[in-house]
């Protein structure tokens, strides 16, 4: 098993930067694409938006604001709060679960969704490979708030218009994005926190798409963060102010790259990745809907292990052995599964143990579980989850690999037990997610589980409800009143 993940980068000549210069000499490129994200977003109107889209959409900010306000009660949110407060005045936007504490919309989204993203819960598109809700809700919200804009109906419609553009960023660069070593919730974040900014305000479509625009020139997030940074956490918090920042500039007409997915040379997708799909932004725009592909986790890490932590729990079930029994673990994964979470698991910080297949399984295995209790801090060093972690070999499949990207999170898992016995197991797609989905009270317990422990039982109900009644409320001050209660 390899150490850590090899990127992939393809050489660029310098002929190929000659010819993708030469490409836009004389006319403009045409922002067929970027034109019709932005014609989209500006155009969109919950009535237009199916009730099975819409109740999908309300679970998803649900979920999103459970995994910010357990967040709320990590470490670091006081290391947030310290270094952020550090000369801010009193703003307008609310830090969920914050208190007192209010702020500029941009701080308020940076917070709200490094929280989102604190603890490895927050939702995801799998396909896509993104978690949208974290990124556009915090910067829809913080603008919402700060401007006075719309209702609960102009929020949910927002959040859908951001989940749509981001989720569909993600399917027009997927897996070499992330592949290339680029953080695709970072990169690819900030199209959903613009978009949602942008259509909260009721911005025109010339501003939709400049709000695109800003926010694809500054997207970034490096994947070497999952091997003990803090800083994983902050690339949903950059994307979601990106968003807030591309928003409240495109309200006044600032400018960005019209063609933003379109040029051949620094456009977004042939700079991030050669191996794009551009017909995906705008395929079915308005009739297909992406929201409902964005799933829920289960467990608290990587999307990318739940479904060889799903496999040994049933294989656990169904056959009735303990970990100590298991001699070894074989694990066939997509490559691309095998890269970013296969790793050799060397005790660091939460979010590498979160980050890696083999300790996921592992203390899944030992607790019969995988939420946030197996990632404390006097789980890491367990030397009963080393030795069993040690006994994981991962692999590429190319059968997987020959499914494409919707086969990403496909495993065939073998577990080799001292008795002799070889027990086989296989998943063909994360538990939580379009395949296999959660449901909606599955959600609904699990924001009552993370919220509950930050801002007590009655208050998170009282938030549910005003969520699962979005549409409904004419206030919107209600809501981010129960946000900053801690």
């Amino acid at each position: 098993m390899h150490k850590r993940a090899q990127g992939r980068c393809p050489t660029v000549t310098v002929q190929d930067l000659t010819d993708r210069h030469d490409k836009q000499r004389g006319e403009p490129t045409a922002a067929v694409h970027t034109a019709a994200l932005g014609e989209f977003v500006s155009a969109l109107t919950l009535d237009a938006v199916p009730e099975h889209v819409r109740a999908h959409a309300k679970l998803d900010i649900l979920d999103t604001l459970g995994c910010a306000l357990f967040g709320r009660g990590l470490p670091i949110a006081d290391v947030l709060e310290k270094a952020l407060q550090v000369g801010d005045s009193a703003g307008g936007a609310t830090v969920w679960g914050g208190g007192s504490w209010r702020t500029s919309p941009a701080t308020a989204a940076f917070v709200n969704g490094t929280l989102a993203h604190s603890f490895e819960l927050d939702d995801l598109h799998h396909v896509a490979i993104l978690h949208p809700g974290g990124t556009t809700l915090p910067a829809t919200a913080a603008v919402a708030e700060v401007t006075g804009s719309g209702d609960g109906a102009d929020l949910l419609t927002a959040h859908i218009a951001g989940l749509e553009v981001s989720s569909r960023v993600g399917l027009a660069v997927g897996v070499p994005l992330l592949m290339r070593g680029w953080h695709n919730n970072g990169v690819l974040g900030v199209f959903g926190a613009a978009s949602g900014a942008a259509r909260v305000q009721g911005l025109s479509a010339v501003q939709s798409q400049h709000a695109i625009g800003i926010a694809g020139s500054l997207a970034c997030g490096l994947m070497a963060a999952q091997y003990g940074a803090m800083v994983k956490r902050a690339h949903a918090g950059n994307a979601a102010q990106v968003g807030v920042r591309a928003g409240l500039l495109a309200a006044q007409d600032f400018t960005g790259i019209e063609a933003i997915f379109e040029e051949p040379y620094g456009g977004f997708l042939s700079t991030f990745a050669d191996d794009h799909v551009i017909d995906e932004l705008s395929k079915d725009l308005g009739t297909r809907w992406e929201t409902v592909n964005v799933g829920f986790k289960p467990y608290s890490s990587c999307g990318s292990t739940h479904s060889t932590v799903d496999t040994v729990l049933k294989l656990q079930r169904e056959h009735g052995f303990r970990a100590g029994e298991i001699t070894r673990v074989r694990v066939g994964a997509s490559t691309a599964t095998r890269d970013h979470v296969g790793w050799r698991y060397v005790p660091d910080q939460t979010i590498t143990a979160q980050m890696n297949l083999s300790y996921a399984a592992s203390v899944a295995l030992i607790d019969g579980e995988c939420f946030v209790d197996q990632f404390v801090d006097s789980r890491l060093r367990d030397p009963e989850i080393l030795e069993l972690a040690s006994k994981f070999e991962i692999t590429g499949d190319p059968e997987i690999d020959a499914g494409g990207r919707s086969h990403r999170h496909e495993v065939k898992v073998l577990v080799e037990l001292a008795d002799g016995r070889e027990l086989r197991g296989h998943t063909d797609a994360a538990p939580g997610s379009a395949v296999h989905p959660l449901s909606p009270d599955t959600i609904r317990a699990k924001f009552m589980n993370l919220a509950g422990r930050r801002v007590g039982e009655r208050n998170a109900a009282e938030i549910l409800r005003t969520v699962e009644n979005l549409e409904e409320l004419t206030d919107l001050g209600v809501l981010w009143r129960l946000l900053a209660n801690n």
